[in-house]
């Protein structure tokens, strides 16, 4: 090893001696198949952890010792990886994994116990086990045996125990654990990567490959990782899974990650534009001759789609259009938000693109307290809406709902009130009612209040696929409203049922827009939302993170996923930089055009 170091300096350093040196083809031939020699050695280090996480997070899901919490899953990955990352060949490997199977206890031989027929199977990627040469031969056809049986006991301490459930019964949380240490970056890695190919029923429609993702992230997970390095790959994983309900993952210093200097002032995207919206501090925006309204198409010399992509590996979101709502969120500003105090930044104005470097600023108690009231602002009380009210009326016969604070008056599924004076009132709007879904709300007040005040029943309108407990990888359809006791009707409402919706149209929202849409004659008018649906998985991470994602499959009766797309719109409004920037509701003004014709 200390010959191929000092060859390979001398090719660098001393390029004359070799030159004029009769031995040069000889020492750049033994140079170079040193250095392949090198890499292939690490790719195999590297197929093999990449084969021992598979085999692990398979047992941990079909392996009945494992579900059924007789061998804990963390404690058999932490013997044996250090086994495993020092095994100097295959034979060596073998063994390792041969003695884990032994731990673990054989599987008898048997047919299957359960069909896999009508479940939705897209998801089952298990042709490795077959193809992976790696593999012994006695772990390899225990494999095989698992996938044809399912897994064969009653309780699962690795699924969830509902279907809506979003905790994992045995996942510790380590918050103790600290980095670096490289057993539990790698058990973060594994029990992360397993969790999406096990419990994430929108795996098909990722845009990279798992496997490839895995192989991308093993060197970094292999090496001693400092807190914010851990925590930027952590990151790099939760985005790679493009689902919004994956977000803005919170870690432990932010700064260290996305910088310690803020724009003075607030923005939204429009398109690839940035429209200046607040001033977070006033007196820095007119010092700077910054103004709301302001167009923004450069930063760092960059245009801003080309700014944003510096932080896209970052941010989990299901669409481009959530995820530019997530970077302008008050918890981020990005791009502007960096480690530089000074950004060179392109300003429209009077048709003229300007450059002017404007000053960034570190969080002083006053930034800090304007910023949390805009954030409040923002996400209203936990729900998103900006509206203060439940019922406003736009004109006598035109009544303008907001679903969330209508679902805070009716807080409970068990609310068994008639109908009363909010949705009378509402009724007495004879031409439209627009219901404004661009916020955060629940259920229970639809099917319960809302569709019996409008004379409507609920109807079928989604799929829901639920995690089949015997097939961990493969859904079963659940109907979520079989057991609905919906009250009786009031007279058919005849008047427009308009649904307003944007990227704050997230998760419940979507699924109360599918409820609308197929109880009868809606008009959706919106941007489009946020394409994460069919509730949450909390997945805790050692060191005190937790990484979410979407655990059911939702998609429409016709088999059209909300995920990534959003709910489907009947119009699709482009927001304008002019609109925002004179502070327009154009989704509004496009519900009030429709009530104009």
């Amino acid at each position: 090893m200390i010959f191929v170091v000092w060859l390979q300096a001398s090719i660098i350093f001393t390029p004359r001696f070799l030159s004029s040196h009769p031995m040069k083809p000889l020492l750049s031939f033994l140079a170079v198949l040193c250095m392949h020699m090198a890499a292939a050695q690490t790719t195999s280090s590297t197929s093999r952890l990449a084969g021992y996480i598979k085999v692990w997070g398979f047992a941990k899901y079909y392996h009945p010792a494992m579900g059924s919490g007789k061998v804990d899953a963390d404690s058999v990955f932490l013997a044996n990886i250090d086994k495993v990352l020092k095994a100097p060949d295959t034979k060596t490997f073998q063994a390792v994994l041969s003695g884990m199977w032994q731990q673990l206890g054989a599987v008898p031989a048997g047919k299957a116990k359960y069909s896999t027929a009508g479940l939705f199977t897209r998801n089952l990627h298990t042709g490795w086990i077959d193809t992976d040469k790696l593999l012994p031969t006695d772990v390899r056809l225990q494999l095989r045996q698992l996938r044809l049986q399912g897994y064969a006991d009653t309780v699962h301490r690795y699924l969830p125990e509902n279907f809506h459930e979003g905790d994992i019964p045995a996942e510790a949380a380590y918050k103790n654990i600290s980095y670096p240490s490289v057993p539990y970056q790698l058990l973060a890695l594994a029990r992360y990567w397993n969790a999406i190919e096990y419990l994430y029923p929108y795996a098909y429609m990722l845009k990279k490959p798992w496997d490839k993702v895995l192989a991308e992230q093993l060197p970094a997970f292999t090496q001693p990782m400092a807190p914010t390095v851990f925590e930027k790959h952590l990151l790099q994983l939760n985005a790679a899974i493009t689902d919004s309900h994956g977000g803005i993952v919170s870690v432990k210093k932010s700064s260290l990650l996305y910088g310690s200097y803020f724009p003075p002032f607030a923005f939204r995207f429009a398109g690839d534009t940035m429209v200046v919206t607040d001033y977070i501090d006033t007196a820095s925006c007119m010092r700077q001759d910054i103004h709301i309204g302001d167009r923004i198409l450069t930063v760092r010399n960059k245009p801003v789609a080309k700014a944003l992509q510096d932080y896209d590996a970052l941010v989990s979101a299901s669409n481009n259009h959530k995820k530019r709502a997530l970077f302008s969120s008050m918890r981020l500003l990005l791009p502007f938000r960096g480690f530089d105090s000074l950004v060179q930044t392109g300003i429209l104005r009077y048709g003229k693109l300007v450059q002017q470097p404007l000053l960034m600023q570190q969080a002083s108690p006053a930034y800090l307290a304007t910023l949390t009231q805009l954030y409040q602002r923002e996400t209203g009380n936990g729900t998103t809406t900006k509206n203060d009210f439940v019922l406003k009326s736009i004109s006598n016969d035109i009544a303008w709902l907001d679903a969330a604070n209508l679902s805070i008056l009716y807080n409970s599924s068990n609310d068994d009130r008639p109908v009363d004076s909010v949705l009378q009132l509402m009724l007495q709007h004879k031409k439209a009612i627009v219901l404004d879904l661009r916020c955060y709300a629940t259920q229970a007040v639809f099917y319960n209040k809302f569709l019996p005040a409008l004379g409507r029943k609920l109807q079928p309108f989604v799929r829901l696929l639920a995690h089949a407990p015997h097939y961990p990888g493969a859904y079963y359809e659940y109907d979520i409203f079989s057991g609905v006791n919906q009250p009786p009707l009031l007279p058919a409402y005849t008047g427009k049922l308009i649904l307003l919706v944007n990227e704050n149209t997230h998760s419940q929202s979507e699924l109360i827009s599918m409820i609308l849409q197929a109880s009868g004659p809606t008009i959706t008018v919106g941007t489009q939302t946020s394409g994460a649906d069919g509730d949450i998985i909390n997945m805790p991470i050692p060191g005190g993170y937790t990484l979410t994602f979407s655990g059911r499959h939702v998609s429409y009766r016709d088999g059209t996923p909300s995920q990534q797309m959003g709910v489907k719109r009947d119009v699709k409004v482009v927001e304008t930089t002019q609109g925002i920037a004179e502070g327009k509701d154009e989704v509004l003004e496009a519900a009030m055009g429709l009530l104009k014709r």
